[in-house]
Parts: C-alpha cells; structure tokens; sequence
C-alpha cells in the first residue's frame, strides 16, 4: 500500500510538471503572439506580481533552503519539480496578468480572449480617479452582438505613472471615434408647453 501511494504521489506530481509547463508555453506563446504592443506593466496583487504563485514559489524556496541546509537528499528531486512547478506557475501567472495596449487594441489577460477588446468594439469610456492611479472603465460591444443585446464593460486599472502615456493613446485610438459627439442642448421648458 505504501508503494502504490508513493508511486500515486509521484504520478501527480509529474501531471503537475506537464500542466504547468504546457500552461507556461501557452502563456509565452500568447504574449509573443502580440504584435505591436505600445506598453504593458505589472498588474499583480503583490505589488505587481501575481500573488499566490508569488507566495508559492517563496514558500517552496525557503522550505528547498532548509532541505539543503539539513543535508536530506532524498528530498532533493521532490522540491526540484515543485520549484519547476512554481517557476511555470509564476511565468503563466505574471504573463496573464500584465495589461497590454497595442496598436490593434487593448489586453487585459493574453490567456483570455474575452478579455481582449479592439479599438473599433469600444463604444464610450469613463476615467475613475483612484488612489495610486487612474480606473479606465471601457464600454463595448462584442463582434458578433446587437447593441440591443447590451455591452459589456473592461476595467483597467493604470498606474499614475503609465496614466499620460495611456491617456495619450487612447485619446488617439478613441478620439477621432468621439470627437463631435456632445450631448444636444434640450429647451427643457419648450418640451414641457408642447
């Protein structure tokens, strides 16, 4: 039984190399796939990095210091896969989480094409003011729907040093759209008599 057990262990653990590799390609497949990226940066819960792939990896790293530093070497090969496993977390993680604005559009997450939205689909957009930045909120319609069928909405948060850099862009990928596009003056009062 205990060799059936450990046989299953290492069974799973070699399921999460290939999982975690083959989602760490995809990833790095996904982010070369862009072309003509204007800007990307971090957008992470820990400080710009993804956290709990963060956090894994930095357990797993202080758990692979003190294996070392007791000298127990049948653990060896263990923590090396989980170190692999945290380092193809980590790469698909930070990867998915960058923000990207390219000549073609905006993306949120290169490994989720919902969350990718072309200039063109945009319909209006709102700017939040936020404590270390700016909120962009993008109101859009998708490709294959009727503006009766609703819009859908992408937030963007964008630090207050990428904020001119991505104000300068999308006023020039938007402007032009919105430009002429102001509320009509309504006499109130000549509506109320008629």
């Amino acid at each position: 039984m205990e060799e059936f057990l450990s046989i299953f262990f290492r069974g799973v653990i070699v399921m999460f190399i290939i999982a975690s590799t083959l989602l760490a390609g995809y990833s790095l497949q996904n982010k070369f796939r862009l072309r003509t990226v204007r800007m990307s940066w971090r957008a992470g819960k820990l400080k710009g990095y993804p956290l709990f792939a963060t956090v894994f990896i930095g357990v797993i790293m202080s758990l692979s210091a003190i294996v070392l530093l007791t000298g127990d070497v049948s653990r060896y090969p263990i923590f090396a896969a989980y170190i692999w496993i945290g380092s193809m977390w980590f790469i698909a993680s930070y990867l998915a989480s960058k923000y990207y604005i390219t000549d073609y559009g905006i993306v949120k997450n290169i490994n989720e094409p919902s969350q990718t939205i072309p200039w063109f689909q945009i319909l209006d957009y709102v700017e939040y003011p936020k404590k270390d930045g700016v909120e962009y909120l993008f109101n859009y319609s998708e490709m294959d729907k009727t503006l009766s069928e609703g819009y859908k909405q992408l937030k963007l948060f964008v630090p207050q040093k990428r904020y001119k850099t991505v104000k300068k862009i999308v006023s020039l990928k938007l402007g032009n759209k919105f430009e002429g596009q102001s509320i009509p003056d309504i006499d109130l009062k000549r509506i109320q008599e008629d």
